[in-house]
């Protein structure tokens, strides 16, 4: 047998010592990235990366929200769950679409923590299949925590979804972020879309709105079959009674189950339920406080304007007689060129060479309002006509209706654009971005508030897409008129919008055409009032897309965290510039007050949160304190 010289034993140890270290050191790594206080974490699978498109639809979701979140490879979580992570301070997120493979001993592991007092979202198919691909005997392994039996394939087969509407209260709806419009009661959705009366004799007093979309043809989604359990909370049901949307007590925690395919969804600009059941489940389950996405925290309305003809000048100075104009910043499109449905039928509004409409873009502009493109010269030929393949031939009307509104606004290149008909090809994006385009009207993802859009893996992140409000199939006031909707009705819902803007304290976009403004003026006339009430109490805001463009990006520089500290949480921001009118909702279901230990802000009490708006200065820090 060979002795060892000290020399090889000291080599030895070493070695031995290295290992050790590099244990301990991936233990330690394992367990802080675990249990990131104050975060929501985004379990991913271990091959996908941290910057993967599918898991920045999340993060960047998480940031325009204002939610804290970071991805985590799950075998990494599972480590710090093992190595002593907390689990009461675990919030975790399994997604739909690229997570649904887990194995066993994840899916225990998560099942383990929330009944430890962890809490955890998850999405529709996440999870529902083994390491291997294979579905598993009977309910999906989740089906326990969640209190909700689905996933049983040797059941349902390839039946396993429907494809139905969303029924829930008019309160989950606007909890979830979904503005009225967005979702219809019985009534409304009898008229607007085309769901089946036998399906609308199926809402009850729990359930009595659908969620709608930007068309006569009612929304349906892919859900997957449920039971009819007793156990949930149920917040949103399909018309056939399968679970959208639960949450369960399971031991000390909670487990909230979202029966759609959240990230499918967004990639296909829908993205108002993802947003909406993320913010959500950090708010009601995890009680994070969350930096809100519009100036000072309150409330505030675009007024798009597009102004697509000649005719459309005479009702613009109807509007100006009638005072709409005098409210605040609104954003101004034109459709510049001589005609309208063909070349030389000259129904356009000619700009160039129009001295009324040159006048009234110069009034407009005084009152601090701000002029955008309205697409590409010939309103309609170019919405019925542009299309993916032809921005060659089509490219040269952005440029004409560019050059013309320039001049018109004293040669200062316009920074907003709206699509003609709605109708925006993919290279109209890349006009855009050459021609420094910050904000945009959209027709995708209605009801939501301004967002970087995501067109399948990619994000338009040169500009902020501002969706339309929409009331069913209803956004302007000539679609309510083609509906035959009365000034009233269309009034109220008007009036609905105002309050959900001042209750959510978020930005959203209304669109008119001079014309139809002027058809349904009463109702046109008091929502702006109602605003400006709103306005005069400090709660609103009239913004222009620009100027909330140039907020959400100046936002996306705040870096902030929330830290544990004895029996408080220490709430930390910085800004490169200056912090002023950010503001921060903190929940009074989890923390009795706010302290400023450094930094200049104003702290406020609402009904169900304190709001702390920042002054100037590139530091706050705040102490949360904990409720015992």
């Amino acid at each position: 047998m060979k002795i060892l010289t000290w020399k090889q034993w000291l080599a030895a140890i070493a070695v031995v010592l290295c290992v050790l270290a590099a244990i301990a050191g991936h233990q330690i790594a394992s367990l802080i990235a675990s249990e990131r206080y104050g975060s929501l974490t985004l379990l991913i699978p271990d091959s996908m990366a941290e910057d993967a498109p599918e898991v920045r639809i999340w993060t960047e979701a998480a940031a325009e929200r204002g939610v804290l979140l970071a991805p985590l490879s799950i075998s990494t979580w599972m480590r710090g769950v093992n190595y002593g992570a907390e689990a009461a301070r675990q919030a975790v997120i399994i997604p739909d679409t690229f997570h649904r493979r887990m194995s066993d001993a994840a899916t225990q592991t998560l099942m383990d923590v929330v009944h430890a007092g962890g809490k955890a979202m998850v999405v529709q198919d996440a999870g529902l299949l083994d390491e291997r691909g294979y579905y598993s005997r009977g309910q999906a392994r989740f089906s326990a925590m969640l209190g909700v039996r689905y996933g049983d394939y040797e059941q349902y087969k390839e039946n396993l979804s429907d494809y139905d509407e969303i029924m829930g209260s008019a309160y989950t709806m606007e909890t979830l972020g979904i503005p009225p419009g967005r979702y219809l009661s019985t009534k409304a959705a009898a008229n607007l879309t085309s769901i089946s009366a036998s399906d609308l004799a199926r809402a009850s007093p729990k359930f009595d709105t659908f969620v709608a979309g930007y068309t006569k043809d009612s929304q349906r989604f892919a859900i997957l079959k449920t039971d009819r359990p007793v156990a949930p909370r149920i917040l949103l049901q399909s018309v056939d009674g399968n679970i959208v949307a639960s949450i369960h007590r399971w031991g000390q925690g909670e487990a909230m189950f979202v029966n759609l395919p959240l990230t499918y969804l967004l990639e296909r600009t829908d993205g108002i339920f993802l947003h909406g059941f993320l913010a959500y489940f950090s708010s009601e389950l995890a009680q994070q406080p969350s930096l809100l996405a519009t100036p000072g925290g309150t409330g505030a309305l675009v007024l798009n304007w597009h102004n697509d003809d000649r005719k459309a000048i005479g009702f613009l100075h109807t509007l100006q007689d009638q005072g709409i104009f005098d409210h605040g910043h609104q954003s101004m499109h034109f459709t510049a060129g001589p005609d309208v449905n063909r070349e030389g039928d000259g129904l356009g509004m000619d700009l160039d060479n129009n001295q009324d409409a040159q006048q009234m873009i110069k009034k407009l502009r005084s009152q601090g309002h701000t002029i955008g493109n309205h697409g590409g010269w010939i309103h309609n030929y170019f919405g019925a006509n542009a299309n993916d393949n032809n921005g060659d031939d089509f490219k040269q009307y952005l440029d004409q209706n560019n050059q013309s509104v320039t001049q018109a606004n004293g040669g200062e290149e316009p920074k907003e654009y709206s699509a003609p008909t709605g109708n925006q090809p993919l290279w109209v994006y890349d006009w855009m971005a050459a021609h420094g385009v910050k904000a945009y009207y959209t027709s995708g993802s209605v009801g939501m508030p301004p967002t970087r859009l995501w067109l399948g893996f990619r994000q338009v992140s040169d500009a902020w897409a501002f969706p339309v409000l929409t009331y069913g199939q209803v956004a302007s006031a000539e679609e309510a008129s083609f509906q035959h909707m009365s000034v009233d009705e269309f009034g109220q819902w008007l009036q609905q919008l105002a309050r959900f803007i001042e209750q959510t304290r978020s930005i959203r976009l209304s669109y008119f055409h001079p014309i139809g403004a002027v058809s349904y003026l009463p109702a046109v006339k008091a929502y702006i009032e109602t605003m400006q009430r709103c306005a005069d109490r400090a709660q609103c805001q009239f913004i222009s897309m620009t100027e909330a463009a140039e907020f959400l990006s100046n936002r996306a520089q705040v870096q902030w965290s929330l830290q544990p500290e004895g029996d408080n949480d220490i709430l930390s921001a910085s800004h490169p510039k200056s912090l002023a009118t950010m503001a921060w909702k903190v929940p009074k279901a989890r923390y009795s007050g706010v302290q400023i230990q450094s930094g200049n802000a104003n702290v406020q009490s609402t009904n169900d949160s304190w709001l702390v708006c920042a002054e100037a200065g590139q530091q706050l820090i705040l102490v949360l304190h904990r409720l015992p």
